[in-house]
């Protein structure tokens, strides 16, 4: 009985996986085609919704837990670390430029946007720290 329920959690894992790839690479493929001014499939984000709902990350073993948490803190700080400094970069050129953000109030767009390269600072900070404490574990 355990040698199938293993296999049952081992299938569920490989499924698991292939969701977590179908979701990465349709989300990735609907930014493209955002950025290409063609529609993206409609289906896309409804087919996310339950692709998360049908991974069981929970069921892995110790040691795929660890790893994937490992991976998943590698993939989070370089995403965060590349985020933070496109935004690095944008919030510096806006502000270089003296671009105002002009509504009912004046605001400097630079004051606005300087959020974003921070909070993707302190997410990769967070990611730094998960990845130390599951090399602890």
């Amino acid at each position: 009985m355990a040698k199938i329920l293993d296999r049952i959690c081992s299938a569920l894992a490989v499924i698991s996986a292939l969701l977590l790839l179908f979701i990465t690479f349709s989300i990735g493929y609907s930014i493209f085609a955002r950025m290409l001014r063609i529609p993206s499939p409609f289906w896309i984000v409804q087919f996310n919704e339950y692709s998360l709902l049908w991974m069981i990350v929970q069921r892995l073993g110790v040691k795929s837990k660890k790893f994937v948490g490992l991976l998943n803190s590698l993939l989070g700080m370089g995403l965060c670390a590349v985020l933070c400094g496109y935004g690095i970069f944008t919030t510096r050129e806006i502000f270089m430029r003296g671009v105002i953000d002009v509504q009912a109030i004046d605001v400097p767009k630079a004051l606005v946007l300087v959020i974003i390269p921070l909070g993707f600072l302190f997410t990769f900070l967070k990611f730094v720290h998960r990845f130390m404490l599951i090399l602890k574990e």
